[in-house]
Protein backbone atom coordinates (compact mmCIF):
# COMPACT_ATOMS: atom_id res chain seq x y z
CA UNK A 1 0.00 0.00 0.00
CA UNK A 2 1.27 3.44 -0.91
CA UNK A 3 0.38 6.39 1.27
CA UNK A 4 -0.04 9.90 -0.05
CA UNK A 5 -0.68 13.45 1.11
CA UNK A 6 -3.05 15.59 -0.94
CA UNK A 7 -1.51 18.66 -2.58
CA UNK A 8 -2.70 21.16 -5.18
CA UNK A 9 -0.90 23.59 -7.46
CA UNK A 10 -2.40 26.51 -5.51
CA UNK A 11 0.18 29.01 -4.20
CA UNK A 12 -1.52 28.64 -0.80
CA UNK A 13 -0.36 25.01 -0.78
CA UNK A 14 2.99 25.25 -2.51
CA UNK A 15 4.22 28.29 -0.58
CA UNK A 16 4.35 26.14 2.56
CA UNK A 17 7.41 24.30 1.23
CA UNK A 18 10.94 25.41 0.44
CA UNK A 19 11.54 23.20 -2.58
CA UNK A 20 11.95 19.57 -3.53
CA UNK A 21 13.94 18.44 -0.49
CA UNK A 22 11.43 20.01 1.87
CA UNK A 23 8.56 18.26 0.06
CA UNK A 24 10.40 14.94 0.33
CA UNK A 25 11.13 15.46 4.02
CA UNK A 26 7.49 16.34 4.70
CA UNK A 27 6.43 13.00 3.19
CA UNK A 28 8.99 11.04 5.17
CA UNK A 29 7.92 12.77 8.37
CA UNK A 30 4.58 10.94 8.21
CA UNK A 31 5.74 7.74 6.55
CA UNK A 32 4.23 8.68 3.19
CA UNK A 33 5.43 7.77 -0.28
CA UNK A 34 4.44 10.90 -2.16
CA UNK A 35 1.57 13.16 -3.12
CA UNK A 36 -1.80 13.01 -4.77
CA UNK A 37 -1.53 16.15 -6.88
CA UNK A 38 -4.23 18.33 -8.42
CA UNK A 39 -3.42 20.90 -11.05
CA UNK A 40 -5.88 23.75 -10.41
CA UNK A 41 -4.91 25.77 -13.47
CA UNK A 42 -3.91 24.99 -17.02
CA UNK A 43 -0.22 24.49 -16.28
CA UNK A 44 1.33 21.96 -18.63
CA UNK A 45 4.25 21.32 -16.29
CA UNK A 46 4.10 19.79 -12.84
CA UNK A 47 4.97 22.36 -10.16
CA UNK A 48 6.53 19.76 -7.83
CA UNK A 49 9.10 17.06 -8.63
CA UNK A 50 7.35 14.49 -10.81
CA UNK A 51 8.88 11.59 -8.89
CA UNK A 52 6.91 12.69 -5.82
CA UNK A 53 3.55 12.42 -7.60
CA UNK A 54 1.88 9.03 -7.13
CA UNK A 55 -1.62 10.06 -8.20
CA UNK A 56 -3.32 12.90 -10.08
CA UNK A 57 -6.74 14.25 -9.13
CA UNK A 58 -8.48 15.27 -12.34
CA UNK A 59 -10.42 18.52 -12.58
CA UNK A 60 -14.16 18.38 -11.85
CA UNK A 61 -17.25 20.19 -13.06
CA UNK A 62 -20.17 20.08 -10.66
CA UNK A 63 -22.86 20.75 -13.27
CA UNK A 64 -21.83 19.32 -16.63
CA UNK A 65 -24.58 16.91 -17.69
CA UNK A 66 -26.66 19.52 -19.55
CA UNK A 67 -23.61 20.29 -21.68
CA UNK A 68 -23.10 16.60 -22.39
CA UNK A 69 -26.74 16.25 -23.42
CA UNK A 70 -26.84 19.50 -25.40
CA UNK A 71 -29.52 21.14 -23.25
CA UNK A 72 -28.68 24.77 -23.90
CA UNK A 73 -31.72 26.26 -22.15
CA UNK A 74 -30.76 24.46 -18.93
CA UNK A 75 -27.15 25.62 -19.36
CA UNK A 76 -28.25 29.24 -19.72
CA UNK A 77 -30.41 28.92 -16.62
CA UNK A 78 -27.44 27.64 -14.62
CA UNK A 79 -24.62 29.75 -16.06
CA UNK A 80 -26.42 32.85 -17.31
CA UNK A 81 -25.29 32.73 -20.94
CA UNK A 82 -23.59 30.45 -23.44
CA UNK A 83 -20.60 32.77 -23.29
CA UNK A 84 -20.29 31.96 -19.61
CA UNK A 85 -20.61 28.26 -20.44
CA UNK A 86 -17.65 28.68 -22.78
CA UNK A 87 -15.68 30.43 -20.04
CA UNK A 88 -16.29 27.55 -17.62
CA UNK A 89 -15.82 24.57 -19.94
CA UNK A 90 -13.72 25.95 -22.77
CA UNK A 91 -16.51 25.36 -25.30
CA UNK A 92 -20.25 24.95 -25.74
CA UNK A 93 -20.61 21.26 -26.62
CA UNK A 94 -19.52 17.90 -25.29
CA UNK A 95 -16.17 18.11 -27.06
CA UNK A 96 -15.20 20.77 -24.49
CA UNK A 97 -15.55 18.22 -21.70
CA UNK A 98 -13.55 15.63 -23.60
CA UNK A 99 -10.77 18.13 -24.37
CA UNK A 100 -10.57 19.36 -20.77
CA UNK A 101 -10.32 15.92 -19.22
CA UNK A 102 -8.01 14.62 -21.92
CA UNK A 103 -5.57 17.42 -21.12
CA UNK A 104 -5.49 16.22 -17.50
CA UNK A 105 -5.10 12.59 -18.55
CA UNK A 106 -2.20 13.45 -20.82
CA UNK A 107 -0.64 15.42 -17.98
CA UNK A 108 -0.94 12.31 -15.78
CA UNK A 109 0.58 10.12 -18.48
CA UNK A 110 3.44 12.57 -19.01
CA UNK A 111 4.45 12.55 -15.35
CA UNK A 112 3.91 8.77 -15.06
CA UNK A 113 1.19 8.92 -12.41
CA UNK A 114 0.16 5.53 -11.07
CA UNK A 115 -3.50 6.50 -10.76
CA UNK A 116 -5.95 9.28 -11.52
CA UNK A 117 -9.13 10.28 -9.65
CA UNK A 118 -12.42 11.24 -11.33
CA UNK A 119 -15.49 12.68 -9.55
CA UNK A 120 -18.77 10.96 -10.44
CA UNK A 121 -21.53 13.44 -9.67
CA UNK A 122 -23.80 16.17 -11.01
CA UNK A 123 -25.21 19.06 -8.98
CA UNK A 124 -26.36 22.57 -9.83
CA UNK A 125 -25.70 25.46 -7.45
CA UNK A 126 -29.32 25.80 -6.30
CA UNK A 127 -29.54 22.03 -5.81
CA UNK A 128 -26.63 22.24 -3.38
CA UNK A 129 -28.97 24.16 -1.06
CA UNK A 130 -32.25 22.35 -1.68
CA UNK A 131 -31.25 18.72 -2.38
CA UNK A 132 -33.96 18.69 -5.06
CA UNK A 133 -32.10 17.36 -8.07
CA UNK A 134 -32.80 17.46 -11.80
CA UNK A 135 -30.94 14.18 -12.43
CA UNK A 136 -30.92 10.87 -10.58
CA UNK A 137 -28.05 8.46 -9.95
CA UNK A 138 -28.85 6.28 -12.95
CA UNK A 139 -28.80 9.18 -15.42
CA UNK A 140 -25.55 10.58 -14.07
CA UNK A 141 -23.73 7.26 -14.00
CA UNK A 142 -24.96 6.37 -17.48
CA UNK A 143 -23.58 9.62 -18.88
CA UNK A 144 -20.35 9.27 -16.88
CA UNK A 145 -19.73 5.87 -18.44
CA UNK A 146 -20.22 7.37 -21.92
CA UNK A 147 -17.76 10.16 -21.13
CA UNK A 148 -15.14 7.91 -19.56
CA UNK A 149 -15.27 5.43 -22.43
CA UNK A 150 -14.81 8.24 -24.94
CA UNK A 151 -11.85 9.49 -22.93
CA UNK A 152 -10.10 6.17 -22.38
CA UNK A 153 -10.97 3.75 -25.18
CA UNK A 154 -7.99 3.12 -27.43
CA UNK A 155 -5.69 5.61 -25.71
CA UNK A 156 -3.20 3.12 -24.26
CA UNK A 157 -3.22 4.57 -20.75
CA UNK A 158 -1.67 2.39 -18.06
CA UNK A 159 -2.60 4.19 -14.83
CA UNK A 160 -5.46 3.08 -12.59
CA UNK A 161 -8.60 5.11 -13.28
CA UNK A 162 -10.37 5.54 -9.94
CA UNK A 163 -13.93 6.85 -9.71
CA UNK A 164 -14.72 8.80 -6.54
CA UNK A 165 -18.00 8.87 -4.63
CA UNK A 166 -19.74 12.08 -3.60
CA UNK A 167 -23.02 12.77 -1.84
CA UNK A 168 -24.85 14.29 -4.81
CA UNK A 169 -26.50 12.37 -7.68
CA UNK A 170 -24.13 9.90 -9.30
CA UNK A 171 -21.90 7.46 -7.43
CA UNK A 172 -22.46 7.70 -3.66
CA UNK A 173 -21.34 4.21 -2.51
CA UNK A 174 -24.72 3.73 -0.85
CA UNK A 175 -26.41 1.78 -3.68
CA UNK A 176 -24.51 -1.35 -4.75
CA UNK A 177 -26.60 -1.62 -7.91
CA UNK A 178 -25.40 1.83 -9.01
CA UNK A 179 -21.80 0.99 -8.12
CA UNK A 180 -22.05 -2.18 -10.20
CA UNK A 181 -23.69 -0.27 -13.08
CA UNK A 182 -20.78 2.16 -13.09
CA UNK A 183 -18.08 -0.49 -12.96
CA UNK A 184 -19.72 -2.63 -15.64
CA UNK A 185 -20.36 0.40 -17.86
CA UNK A 186 -16.71 1.48 -18.03
CA UNK A 187 -14.61 -0.47 -20.54
CA UNK A 188 -11.18 0.47 -19.20
CA UNK A 189 -9.41 -2.58 -17.71
CA UNK A 190 -7.61 -0.66 -14.94
CA UNK A 191 -10.79 0.83 -13.49
CA UNK A 192 -11.56 1.04 -9.81
CA UNK A 193 -13.03 3.03 -6.94
CA UNK A 194 -11.53 5.84 -4.89
CA UNK A 195 -13.60 5.61 -1.71
CA UNK A 196 -13.80 8.99 -0.01
CA UNK A 197 -14.85 8.26 3.57
CA UNK A 198 -15.80 11.87 4.29
CA UNK A 199 -18.07 12.11 1.25
CA UNK A 200 -19.74 8.86 2.27
CA UNK A 201 -20.57 10.26 5.70
CA UNK A 202 -22.49 13.15 4.13
CA UNK A 203 -25.08 10.67 2.86
CA UNK A 204 -26.36 10.20 6.43
CA UNK A 205 -27.24 13.42 8.23
CA UNK A 206 -27.88 11.62 11.53
CA UNK A 207 -24.27 10.63 12.22
CA UNK A 208 -22.98 12.37 15.35
CA UNK A 209 -19.75 10.66 16.44
CA UNK A 210 -16.72 9.21 14.74
CA UNK A 211 -17.64 5.82 16.16
CA UNK A 212 -21.02 6.03 14.43
CA UNK A 213 -19.24 7.18 11.28
CA UNK A 214 -16.88 4.22 11.31
CA UNK A 215 -19.81 1.83 11.74
CA UNK A 216 -21.61 3.49 8.84
CA UNK A 217 -18.64 3.03 6.51
CA UNK A 218 -18.44 -0.64 7.54
CA UNK A 219 -22.17 -1.02 6.84
CA UNK A 220 -21.73 0.26 3.29
CA UNK A 221 -18.70 -1.98 2.80
CA UNK A 222 -20.76 -4.96 3.85
CA UNK A 223 -23.47 -3.99 1.35
CA UNK A 224 -20.75 -3.84 -1.33
CA UNK A 225 -19.08 -7.06 -0.23
CA UNK A 226 -18.78 -8.44 -3.77
CA UNK A 227 -17.29 -5.19 -5.07
CA UNK A 228 -14.75 -4.36 -2.37
CA UNK A 229 -11.88 -5.60 -4.53
CA UNK A 230 -12.54 -2.66 -6.86
CA UNK A 231 -11.69 -0.19 -4.07
CA UNK A 232 -8.12 0.51 -5.08
CA UNK A 233 -7.84 3.81 -3.26
CA UNK A 234 -9.13 5.55 -0.15
CA UNK A 235 -9.35 9.26 0.60
CA UNK A 236 -9.24 9.08 4.38
CA UNK A 237 -10.99 11.94 6.18
CA UNK A 238 -14.20 12.68 8.08
CA UNK A 239 -16.62 15.46 8.85
CA UNK A 240 -19.82 15.15 10.84
CA UNK A 241 -21.87 18.08 9.63
CA UNK A 242 -25.42 16.76 9.42
CA UNK A 243 -26.76 19.52 11.66
CA UNK A 244 -25.25 22.19 9.40
CA UNK A 245 -26.86 20.59 6.33
CA UNK A 246 -30.25 20.35 8.05
CA UNK A 247 -30.16 24.05 8.90
CA UNK A 248 -29.07 24.88 5.36
CA UNK A 249 -31.93 22.86 3.86
CA UNK A 250 -34.43 24.47 6.22
CA UNK A 251 -33.40 27.99 5.19
CA UNK A 252 -31.89 27.96 1.70
CA UNK A 253 -29.64 30.92 0.96
CA UNK A 254 -30.79 33.67 -1.41
CA UNK A 255 -28.48 33.27 -4.39
CA UNK A 256 -26.78 36.06 -6.30
CA UNK A 257 -27.69 36.74 -9.92
CA UNK A 258 -24.15 36.56 -11.28
CA UNK A 259 -22.83 33.00 -11.79
CA UNK A 260 -19.43 33.58 -10.21
CA UNK A 261 -20.95 35.34 -7.21
CA UNK A 262 -23.28 32.35 -6.75
CA UNK A 263 -20.31 30.02 -7.07
CA UNK A 264 -18.44 31.89 -4.35
CA UNK A 265 -21.48 31.51 -2.10
CA UNK A 266 -21.76 27.78 -2.58
CA UNK A 267 -18.01 27.16 -2.50
CA UNK A 268 -17.78 28.43 1.06
CA UNK A 269 -20.76 26.41 2.22
CA UNK A 270 -19.57 23.19 0.61
CA UNK A 271 -16.44 23.38 2.69
CA UNK A 272 -18.58 23.90 5.78
CA UNK A 273 -20.04 20.49 4.94
CA UNK A 274 -16.92 18.72 3.71
CA UNK A 275 -14.37 19.63 6.38
CA UNK A 276 -11.71 16.99 5.60
CA UNK A 277 -10.67 16.27 9.19
CA UNK A 278 -8.62 13.29 10.45
CA UNK A 279 -10.61 10.07 10.91
CA UNK A 280 -9.39 8.82 14.28
CA UNK A 281 -12.19 6.57 15.56
CA UNK A 282 -11.16 3.28 17.19
CA UNK A 283 -11.27 0.65 14.49
CA UNK A 284 -10.27 2.91 11.61
CA UNK A 285 -7.09 0.87 11.17
CA UNK A 286 -9.13 -2.32 10.97
CA UNK A 287 -11.37 -0.69 8.39
CA UNK A 288 -8.40 0.18 6.18
CA UNK A 289 -7.05 -3.33 6.65
CA UNK A 290 -10.38 -4.77 5.51
CA UNK A 291 -10.38 -2.66 2.35
CA UNK A 292 -6.68 -3.28 1.65
CA UNK A 293 -6.33 -0.45 -0.90
CA UNK A 294 -3.33 0.07 -3.15
CA UNK A 295 -3.41 3.80 -2.40
CA UNK A 296 -4.25 5.57 0.84
CA UNK A 297 -4.42 9.37 0.73
CA UNK A 298 -4.59 11.47 3.86
CA UNK A 299 -6.87 14.11 2.37
CA UNK A 300 -7.20 17.12 4.65
CA UNK A 301 -7.98 20.81 4.37
CA UNK A 302 -5.71 22.97 6.51
CA UNK A 303 -4.99 26.65 6.96
CA UNK A 304 -1.22 26.38 7.19
CA UNK A 305 1.66 23.92 7.42
CA UNK A 306 1.53 23.63 11.19
CA UNK A 307 -2.14 22.69 11.19
CA UNK A 308 -1.54 20.22 8.35
CA UNK A 309 1.28 18.59 10.32
CA UNK A 310 -0.97 18.24 13.35
CA UNK A 311 -3.71 16.62 11.25
CA UNK A 312 -1.29 14.18 9.63
CA UNK A 313 0.20 13.25 12.98
CA UNK A 314 -3.24 12.54 14.47
CA UNK A 315 -4.18 10.41 11.49
CA UNK A 316 -0.91 8.48 11.51
CA UNK A 317 -1.30 7.75 15.21
CA UNK A 318 -4.84 6.50 14.69
CA UNK A 319 -3.72 3.89 12.17
CA UNK A 320 -2.06 1.16 14.17
CA UNK A 321 1.23 -0.34 13.13
CA UNK A 322 -0.47 -3.63 12.33
CA UNK A 323 -3.19 -2.02 10.19
CA UNK A 324 -0.61 -0.18 8.12
CA UNK A 325 2.18 -2.72 7.75
CA UNK A 326 0.29 -5.96 7.22
CA UNK A 327 -1.03 -4.68 3.88
CA UNK A 328 0.57 -5.61 0.57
Amino acid sequence: MKRMINLTSSPDDLSRYEGAEDLKAFCRQFGCDGYEYQNLGDEKECLIPEELVIGVHLRSFNSWLDLWKGRNSALIKEYGSMEQVKNVFGGCDRSALVNAFRADLEFARKIRAQYVVFHVCEVKIEESYTYRFAYQDEEVVGAVCELINELLDGQGYEFDFLMENLWWPGFTFTRPEITRMMLEGVHYPHKGIMLDTGHLLHTDLELRTQEEACSYVKKQLEAHRELISYIKGVHLNQSLTGDFVKKMLASPKALKENYYERWCQVFGDIFQIDLHQPFTAPGIGDLIEEIAPRYLTYEFISRDRKEHEEMLQRQAEALTYEAIHCLP
